[in-house]
């Protein structure tokens, strides 16, 4: 498991603009996505100090050169979105990735296999792209969790945790379906402490990020807009902090 060097730091309030920046991964990985939705991801990024700009690999270079000298790491997922990629694609995806400089990489659980109850190989084929990416970048499993009952969402946790990998991504976002605070919860009566949660999909309101950060959330994956909405009512939260006290 590669050591994870870029959790939340004391300092700011948690839900301060400065400080919930740091918490938010923004991406531009749908396959519309052009030069000019990457380029405009990285002024964002720049912009408001997102800890994180997840693409699609092809674009990882021209990320990794649009963000040099920002604190914004670049990330990239493997078997985006299915999941069903043949594992030894993942591995090569993966190495790949790493060559060409990634930071943090996600990848998707192979959910097919896994509603399927084939647990070992749902293993099997995270660990392989986990061993190629250990001692080197942090590694997030994606579950899609809209897609799972709950035997099958422990089963995937399970896999996350014994695969080594640092995180559990509640999903990629594209189901439809927003993620819960009770999908929060029981991934984390599954994993406890063993690995870090990421939530992801729908996650649009401050009152949702704070309750899941209070349970235990330490990454979010929210698109562009919606994150910098967020900072915007973040700075007036604490706007209004600063009134009262005065």
């Amino acid at each position: 498991m590669t050591a994870i060097t870029h959790r939340p730091s004391s300092g700011p309030h948690p839900l301060s603009p400065v400080a919930l920046a740091r918490l938010i991964d923004i991406s531009a990985v749908q396959a519309c996505h052009a030069e000019s939705d990457i380029r405009r991801l990285a002024e964002i990024a720049r912009q408001y100090n997102f800890i994180n700009a997840h693409v699609l690999p092809n674009w990882v270079p021209l990320m990794r050169e649009l963000l040099a000298g920002s604190a914004t790491l670049v990330g990239s997922p493997v078997g985006f979105p299915s999941g069903g990629t043949i594992t030894r694609v993942k591995v090569k995806e993966a190495e790949a990735l790493l060559d060409d400089g990634v930071e943090e990489m996600d990848v998707v659980a192979n959910i097919g296999r896994l509603r399927s109850g084939q647990f070992s190989y749902v293993l099997e084929d995270l660990k392989a792209v986990v061993d190629v990416a250990s001692g080197h970048i942090p590694v997030k499993v994606i579950l899609e969790t809209a897609y799972l009952d709950d035997d099958q969402l422990h089963a995937g946790c399970d896999a996350a945790v014994e695969s080594g990998a640092d995180y559990v991504k509640t999903g990629t976002g594209w189901s439809g379906k927003p993620t819960t605070v009770e999908t929060v919860c029981k991934i984390l009566s599954f994993v406890g402490d063993a690995v870090a949660i990421k939530a992801s999909g729908g996650i649009r309101t401050l009152e949702t990020v704070t309750e899941m950060l209070e349970l235990g959330v330490s990454r979010f994956g929210i698109n562009s807009d919606a994150a910098v909405r967020l900072l915007t009512a973040a700075a007036d939260v604490a706007t209004k902090g600063e009134s009262r006290e005065e």
